[in-house]
């Protein structure tokens, strides 16, 4: 027969072995696609980006990520990823990032540009 104490510890094994699979290493979201020349809340509070995802080169179009509460509130102190395609030989679609976010997630886009990234708020 188990002892309390076995018990105990398998249940506290359970409960581990639980969190560790809803704290995944991956994105639980996307974002839906960010169209040219617009500043978009995706969300508000704490949590992760994972990736980020441009469809196609497109001029010298910008991507850029803030860590911001509101569309609005977007500035240099709060700019946490920014990448800039100069031209389509050095273009990436698709980057791995793992970036944290504090306040909201803003995404925005220069003209001709769309993006969209993978994240998990907390």
């Amino acid at each position: 027969m188990a002892s309390l104490d076995d018990i105990l510890t398998a249940q506290k094994n359970g409960v581990v072995a639980i969190n560790g699979v809803t704290k995944s290493n991956f994105p639980l979201l996307t974002s839906s696609v960010i169209q040219a020349s617009t500043t978009t809340l995706i969300t508000t509070g704490s949590g992760k980006i994972y990736s980020v995802s441009i469809p196609s080169f497109s001029g010298s179009g910008q991507v850029y990520i803030y860590d911001s509460a509101t569309a609005a509130g977007v500035a240099a102190t709060n700019l946490i990823y920014s990448s800039l395609a100069v031209n389509a030989s050095n273009f990436i679609p698709y980057v791995d990032i793992r970036l944290t976010y504090s306040n909201g997630l803003v995404l925005k886009t220069d003209a001709s540009i769309t993006f969209c990234v993978g994240y998990t708020p907390n």
